[in-house]
């Protein structure tokens, strides 16, 4: 039997709404805390050994055709311009539609990304990309525990999983989580059940590992 060839992306950012400077498309380009923006093969390569989901994910095992489509993440900051943003999840989408056959779809997402035009960041990379490959395709998603997520968003991701520690030292075993969670909704052909429920209060940063 062949293995399942999954297509891996990361596009990360954590927002913050009260920053004043946009996050532009440039500043996901620069090497930093994050890898600087690629497109294709030189992923694998580079992100062999990192605590980052998408390293955790590479990682984590050889039972699956890695497809590595693209990585995009930049500071902390203000929102993200929308010509930029829609330019790096047309990217996503590109590659992911000329990669021929695929059985399932990895991102590494953070949850709280914002943009001129969407304060669901993710729930829309997650629909663009769904608009790619249909409703069938499983998709898996890994998140900062940090998140702000929608109703819609965990409609349309079959599988979620978090950061369980702050600070995020297991950034790497998320996405080798998300890896074990894709692999089993592949083996036993369905998906997990999910649930969403908003609560009406915030948990202080200090009490959040």
């Amino acid at each position: 039997m062949s293995q399942p060839r999954i297509a891996i992306a990361g596009f990360q950012h954590e927002t913050n709404t009260f920053a004043p400077m946009p996050t532009r498309f440039e500043d996901f380009q620069l090497a930093g805390a994050w890898p600087g923006m690629m497109r294709g093969a030189p992923i694998l390569e580079t992100f062999t050994g990192l605590n980052i989901p998408l390293s955790g994910f590479i990682d984590a095992g050889d039972d699956m055709e890695l497809v590595p489509i693209f990585w995009g993440g930049a500071e902390p900051g203000g929102y993200v311009d929308q010509d930029g943003f829609d330019r790096m999840v047309a990217m996503i989408c590109e590659d992911i539609a000329a990669a021929g056959a695929l059985d399932g779809i990895y991102l590494d997402l953070h949850g709280a990304m914002v943009t001129d035009d969407f304060e669901d960041g993710e729930g829309e990379v997650v629909r663009r990309v769904r608009a790619v490959v249909g409703d069938e395709m499983p998709i898996a998603v890994s998140l900062d525990l940090h998140g702000n997520q929608t109703k819609a968003f965990v409609d349309l991701a079959t599988v979620v999983t978090i950061y369980r520690t702050y600070p995020h030292i297991d950034m790497a075993e998320t996405g080798a989580r998300a890896r074990a969670l894709l692999g089993q909704v592949l083996e036993r052909g369905a998906p997990f059940a999910k649930a969403f429920r908003q609560v009406d209060y915030m948990v202080p940063i200090q009490a959040q590992s």
